[in-house]
């Protein structure tokens, strides 16, 4: 896997020792009726327009509620265990 520069520094990352086996698939946790949840905070870049599309989006699909935290952890989840964590 070739490794991925940081925008602001140009190093490539650390590629961890693999995803760790006592976590489980993220479709195996988000099937689950009750979910044990944490705060994740984070601000992203005004100029993605994300919160404008995220509405836009559940406006087209008639969805009353979009589930964000689900959308996030599946792509955190993806993201991290690309890089081996």
């Amino acid at each position: 896997m070739r490794p991925e520069a940081t925008p602001s520094e140009g190093r490539p990352w650390a590629h961890g020792p693999g995803r760790p086996k006592d976590i489980p698939e993220t479709s195996v946790i988000l099937n689950q009726r009750i979910i044990a949840r944490e705060s994740l905070d984070s601000s992203v870049p005004a100029a993605l327009k994300l919160k404008k599309r995220i509405k836009r989006f559940a406006l087209d699909n008639e969805l009353d509620h979009l589930p964000i935290g689900d959308i996030v952890s599946v792509a955190l989840d993806e993201w991290l265990t690309a890089r081996g964590f």
